[in-house]
């Protein structure tokens, strides 16, 4: 009853109320209206929904017993259960639906109301307040519209936030940057990649004092982000952390020095399993105000950890940590298990090379290739970069530099022009063809 009493208060409040509330809200009372929330979502959805109807059904879990998420043991819904039965999810009529990106090739379909968006957008610009965002502020969202939900998200909570704000979706960025002064732009909202190209064209073109840029959709390379600063003049560099099957933000940097994403544990409940012996497992959500397409203790291949200790900047949230990778992304090798995070941190101060790198893991009769598909710019030096790179190696992952070492496997370093490698919305930085006929 208390969860449900404090879901009423929090759907009649301003984002600027909204804010407060979040600030000054224990973390035990998160916790507590958490499992509340927990308990009220797998009844609802046993209830309303074919598919956790079926799913518990057959594997004989009483919802009504059900207190937190180890009490489902081994049960979790899967991406696949979206791409094959997305319409059984339903508990009540959608009003509209986004999908994926589809970097799988298969689409998944989240449905939702126009309520529920409405309330995605409270929170998101309650978010804005929390990271520093003022009435003061003119926003420029710049993130894509294309049947995709971040663009859509972010307007809702423009619309709630009732700043100043430009509806641009992703444009060519010039033509946000020749925007910024006229309209006294202060924050830029977009996908890292678009936001690293207005950076370039400020470069070239001429800094202007932005505030903040917000990144969401894809990951941020983490040697952007000094830059990104310097050249907009001391403008912050955060980012967002969501999914399409989240359907809104589930954590978020407020402040620069979080150093991870705080959980948005009013809407969310964050779990991660199969952890490694520093913590790291497979994220897995449960939506917890979603009532057309809730989701479960839902996998969604992402790999971080939980951070229980309290963040210096005193709000009262649980973090994730920075990503460390995806499973379907994490690559087992003569060299280890390797992750995109591992690369990140060994190209990201090379000299010569852009930000947008590929490594392939490939067979050369009964040896192992690891194929580092890098972009050059015109005037680098192939010998320095491949200097600088395997003395990261060395300095960074002793264990992978002593299986280079022993040549258990080789390295190829492939070359390629400047904007070639990424030829769509997201870039997969480590592919597995050596089981490939």
């Amino acid at each position: 009853m208390f969860a449900t009493f404090t879901d009423k208060i929090i759907a009649g409040s301003s984002p600027a109320v909204l804010d407060a509330l979040l600030k000054k809200t224990s973390r035990g009372v998160f916790d507590w209206k958490k499992r509340a929330s927990f308990q009220n979502t797998v009844n609802y959805a046993y209830k309303n929904s074919a598919f956790y109807r079926k799913q518990f059904n057959n594997l004989n879990i009483n919802p009504s017993k059900i207190k937190s998420p180890r009490d489902l043991g081994d049960f979790y819904t899967k991406p696949e259960d979206i791409i094959n039965h997305a319409e059984d999810f339903l508990c009540c009529r959608p009003h509209t639906v986004f999908e994926s990106s589809g970097t799988t090739g298969q689409n998944k379909r989240i449905y939702m109301t126009q309520d529920e968006l409405n309330a995605i957008g409270k929170f998101v610009a309650a978010g804005l307040f929390l990271g520093g965002v003022t009435k003061k502020d003119n926003i420029i969202n710049a993130l894509d519209f294309c049947i995709w939900i971040p663009g859509i998200v972010t307007q809702k909570g423009l619309e709630q936030s009732k700043l100043f704000g430009i509806t641009a979706g992703k444009i060519d960025p010039m033509e946000v940057y020749k925007r910024i002064e006229r309209y006294k732009i202060t924050v830029v909202i977009g996908e890292p990649t678009w936001l690293i190209k207005l950076t370039e064209i400020a470069e070239t073109h001429g800094s202007l004092p932005l505030k903040l840029l917000i990144g969401g959709a894809e990951a941020m390379p983490e040697n952007a982000r000094g830059w990104m600063k310097d050249v907009w003049q001391g403008a912050d560099v955060r980012m967002v952390y969501g999914t399409v099957e989240s359907a809104g933000i589930i954590a978020f940097e407020p402040h620069d020095e979080c150093g991870a994403y705080h959980i948005d544990e009013n809407n969310f409940y964050v779990e991660t399993v199969n952890t490694d012996s520093e913590g790291y497992g497979e994220v897995v959500f449960t939506t917890l105000n979603r009532r057309c397409m809730p989701l479960i203790r839902y996998k969604n291949h992402d790999i971080s950890r939980i951070i229980n200790e309290p963040c210096t900047c005193k709000l009262p949230f649980r973090r994730l940590a920075k990503l460390r990778g995806r499973t379907d992304e994490i690559v087992v090798t003569s060299g280890g298990n390797l992750y995109p995070l591992m690369f990140e941190e060994i190209l990201k101060d090379v000299d010569g090379i852009t930000r947008d790198w590929q490594i392939i893991f490939s067979s050369r009769g009964v040896k192992e290739v690891m194929e580092l598909h890098l972009e050059r710019a015109k005037d680098s030096i192939q010998e320095k970069i491949e200097t600088q790179t395997f003395e990261n190696i060395k300095t960074k992952y002793p264990d992978l530099w002593k299986n280079l070492s022993f040549k258990t496997f080789d390295t190829d370093f492939v070359y390629h022009t400047p904007n070639t490698l990424r030829n769509g919305r997201k870039l997969i930085r480590l592919i597995d063809k050596r089981n490939l006929s």
